[in-house]
């Protein structure tokens, strides 16, 4: 299976002057725990890094205690992430293994971006494939005892009677 049948094409973004206020805005009216943050550039917005609702509360809330508030770009996770949409979702757990993240950006093969896969999204996925696996399982246990419910059935059950003659005697 691959990033692209797994990943989240809606992809909510935030200007990077933006305050953190809008961040948590924006994370809560999409129902969504981060937020790709964006310039503007005259080729259009590019990508400055990714902010998380942890972020937002850590550095955001956590150190800012006189109340003032740094832009988001500034609380903004710099190292950007990204798989291709075509890679095997395997391959993008061991890019969040090697990188030590839990969100990765997808993009298309002319890098653009397309979607956003998060651990909780791989997770649900793997989980999925598990269920079916167990399913495929409890579908063999119910077939086989089906199989030796029908078996015994047909099988004709002789009584056993004590041989009789003489041919067990002796002298």
């Amino acid at each position: 299976m691959n990033v692209g049948m797994v990943c989240r094409r809606r992809v909510v973004t935030i200007d990077h002057g933006e305050s953190p206020v809008r961040a948590a805005e924006l994370m809560r009216d999409h129902h969504v725990g981060a937020l790709v943050v964006t310039t503007e550039t005259d080729a259009g917005p590019h990508v400055v890094g990714i902010v998380t609702d942890r972020d937002l509360v850590v550095g955001g809330l956590a150190g800012r205690p006189n109340g003032s508030f740094e832009p988001v770009g500034d609380l903004a996770s710099r190292q950007i992430t990204s798989v291709s949409e075509d890679d095997e979702v395997s391959d993008a757990v061991a890019v969040m293994q090697a990188r030590g993240v839990r969100r990765l950006l997808v993009t298309d093969t002319g890098r653009r971006l397309v979607g956003f896969v998060s651990l909780d999204d791989l997770i649900d996925t793997y989980a999925s494939e598990l269920e079916a696996l167990a399913q495929v399982i409890r579908s063999s246990i119910e077939r086989e005892s089906s199989e030796l419910v029908a078996h015994e059935t047909s099988v004709a059950i002789l009584p056993h009677f004590p041989a009789t003659g003489t041919a067990g005697w002796q002298a």
